[in-house]
């Protein structure tokens, strides 16, 4: 019995194979997918939180105080990091990229680091980094006039995203997982019952090449085909040897003698 299924076990074996793998590209290409969707989202909305507080801070400018002095700066940063769990951390500098506030108090005084600044060019707009740390947005801040005093910095990891990613990477496993148990039995089934006629083809085919095989019609036809096809290569191989013998031996005194 196990002779009769091989064919058709090799065959869904093959298609079980092929499945798991493309199911696995799949969840692959679609994980990477969703992460860059995800990681993005998470940005513009932490994007647009740092805009809010550096107008906030901007309105405090408009009233003609410095950027090192805007009263409740420092509260400014920690109730936001409060209110949003996303935050990791909140930083205000000046144009000399020093630290005049951040969430993190011991930072203060302190310079950014390079990965946290923008790209070279004039700053007009939000940039995002990323560095061993997590990842980050600056938004700059302006004064009434103008003229860039600063910017802040928010800092943010992934662990929501990852929280999410981890969801949705499991379930796609689990619909993958089960749409390959119930189409690997199906295929086997169908499978077996396609080759069947293949199978019994092939049976056969192995018993008319048995030596001493009964003479049916396709084995006298088939013994008949082997033996002819014995009988040519061994005519060949004589003929090889034939042409062997004839050929000059390289090695005798008369070869060396005619070689220049």
């Amino acid at each position: 019995m196990s002779k009769e299924l091989s064919f058709s076990t090799r065959l869904t074996s093959l298609l079980a194979t092929m499945l798991l793998l493309g199911c696995g590209l799949v969840v692959g290409l679609n994980y990477l997918k969703f992460e860059r969707i995800l990681l993005d989202q998470q940005a513009r909305v932490l994007e647009i939180i740092a805009e809010e507080l550096g107008r906030t801070v901007e309105n405090s400018l408009a009233l003609g105080v410095q950027l090192a002095g805007v009263p409740g700066a420092q509260s400014l940063l920690e109730r936001s990091r409060e209110a949003e769990k996303l935050i990791a951390g909140l930083t205000i500098s000046d144009t000399g990229n020093v630290v005049l506030f951040d969430t993190d108090r011991q930072n203060i005084g302190r310079a950014l680091r390079q990965d946290q600044l923008a790209a070279r060019g004039p700053l007009t707009g939000p940039w995002r980094f990323h560095n061993s740390d997590g990842y980050g947005i600056g938004a700059p801040i302006f004064n009434g006039y103008g003229v860039l005093e600063g910017a802040i910095l928010l800092r943010y990891g992934r662990a929501a995203v990852d929280e999410r990613l981890a969801a949705t990477m499991l379930a796609m496993v689990q619909s993958f997982m089960l749409a390959v148990g119930m189409s690997v039995p199906f295929a086997a089934l169908g499978l077996h019952l396609v080759t069947r006629q293949t199978r019994r083809w092939f049976a056969a085919m192995e018993e008319a090449m048995q030596p001493g095989a009964p003479h049916l019609a396709m084995t006298a036809g088939l013994q008949a085909a082997i033996a002819d096809a014995d009988m040519l290569l061994t005519e060949a191989e004589a003929q090889l040897e034939q042409i062997a013998s004839q050929l000059p031996d390289p090695s005798s005194p008369r070869q060396k003698a005619a070689a220049p």
